[in-house]
């Protein structure tokens, strides 16, 4: 079949250019596939999706020589480091942090498929050109290798990569229906270059409804119909939306979200190429102090758990108080430490306080109501304090298809002929809370 634009017969259409997409098409060209297209709605010089914007993906591993040969080092000492005293991360403990965070509605086998192909998705990533580096002043508990450039370098590697293989990339190609022929094949309309199209398979990789206001307000509530994002606009639904039109079954939590703390500058979305300035805007050092609302109350455990396993439901509680706003407060002892990223303090919104009433004062926090708050928490106590102002961040929608383990949409609970759905517009992964890291590794290499 031909690979060129319009009206064309494909093996194998993909929707969505993210990382999950792009796995998604390289692995049908790696299989055998000759004509195999990825459609994307943003335009050529945005492209990338949310993709381009982070830097890890969370994986289990065997032994240290694992992260020794994705870093490409015998730096037996750096590796260790890296380590930070773990042997292994091993499939149980992996899916033990999956569940411990992410609440009741979610498809325990799935994400143990996931979880168990993990490290193999990783190596084949890594075979196929991907690439890693060690990860600067971690938290606790974070993952301890990062992708070679963070998510842009990751989409630059896979969007050559595939083109290098032969797979086409049509770009302002956005998705606007999904049709069946007589002939049980795939008839995709939309507006661009790409469409109309037809595919013997159809790879749906659009992600959520995150960046369409109406379903928003409609699934997660009027608070968030307004709310910023954390990743980009593109992703509307409609693909999602068309899946379900023609028989595929929804899953997971459709009333919850991927939110997180960000700083008070964070503009209504971020765009592909932005991944410093996202990187910057991120406000999760909050376990090293304590978040209170403009009442000068605590509303969340700050030390429940490691931060990149709770930083989610923060991000969601963020937009249930006063004003939507909220404040991470820092003593001496962590200033002295040095234990905040250096975006913390250069942000011009935070305040530097010589006493909490100065600090409260200042940015029109309830004043007795914070001196309360801080005399009854002992890990805040000697000035000068750090006051960051933080807001939510919408990044992704849980809601999506029910998919099986080899990607498969399900229709009436069976799986749809030629049709596959990978990354988050997949349901019943997340219900609360998110593990960081986790959105990337829903890559499906293994599609039949």
């Amino acid at each position: 079949m031909p690979v060129s634009a319009g009206r064309d017969e494909w093996q194998v259409i993909v929707a969505g250019a993210g990382n999950a997409g792009f796995c998604a098409g390289i692995a049908a060209l790696q299989a055998g596939a000759t004509a195999v297209a990825v459609v994307d709605a943003a335009p050529g010089q945005l492209r990338g999706g949310n993709s381009s914007l982070t830097k890890s993906m969370r994986f289990s591993w065997r032994d240290s020589a694992q992260l020794a040969r994705l870093l490409r080092t015998s730096d037996a000492r750096l590796v260790e480091e890296l380590a930070a005293g773990r042997s292994e991360y091993a499939n149980e403990q992996y899916l033990d942090d999956w569940l411990r965070v992410s609440g009741g509605e979610v498809d325990t086998a799935l994400i143990a498929s996931i979880i168990g192909r993990s490290a193999g998705a990783i190596t084949w990533m890594y075979e196929s050109g991907q690439r890693w580096e060690p990860r600067r002043n971690p938290l606790p508990g974070d993952v301890p290798v990062v992708l070679e450039g963070g998510g842009q370098g990751l989409q630059d590697r896979n969007f050559g990569q595939f083109e290098q293989l032969g797979g086409k990339v049509f770009h302002d190609s956005a998705v606007t229906d999904i049709e069946v022929t007589v002939d049980g094949l795939y008839r995709v309309k939309g507006s661009g270059p790409a469409f109309p199209a037809t595919c013997a398979a159809l790879v749906l990789a659009s992600g959520g409804f995150q960046g369409n206001e109406r379903m928003r307000e409609r699934h997660l509530g009027e608070p968030w119909r307004n709310v910023k994002l954390r990743g980009v606009p593109f992703n509307k639904g409609v693909p999602l939306m068309a899946a379900i039109a023609i028989g595929a079954d929804q899953a997971g939590n459709w009333a919850k979200c991927h939110a997180t703390p960000q700083g008070i500058l964070l503009p209504d979305h971020m765009l592909p190429g932005q991944m410093r300035e996202s990187h910057a805007l991120a406000r999760y050092a909050y376990p090293r102090g304590i978040v209170v609302n403009r009442k000068g109350h605590r509303f969340f455990d700050e030390a429940a758990d490691h931060g990149n396993l709770t930083y989610v439901t923060l991000g969601q509680k963020i937009l249930e108080q006063p004003e939507k706003v909220a404040f991470q407060i820092f003593d001496k002892a962590v200033l002295d430490a040095r234990l905040l990223p250096e975006s913390y303090l250069e942000d011009p919104a935070s305040v530097v306080a010589a006493s909490i009433e100065d600090g409260a004062r200042r940015l029109f926090i309830d004043v007795g109501n914070l001196v309360e708050t801080v005399r009854a928490h002992p890990g805040v106590g000697t000035p000068p304090y750090l006051f960051v102002p933080v807001v939510c961040g919408l990044t992704f929608t849980y809601g999506g298809l029910s998919g099986s383990p080899n990607a498969e949409v399900l229709g009436g609970g069976r799986p749809m002929n030629g049709l596959y759905a990978t990354g988050e517009i997949v349901g019943g992964l997340y219900d609360q809370g998110y593990p960081a890291g986790t959105g990337l590794l829903l890559t499906t290499p293994e599609m039949p």
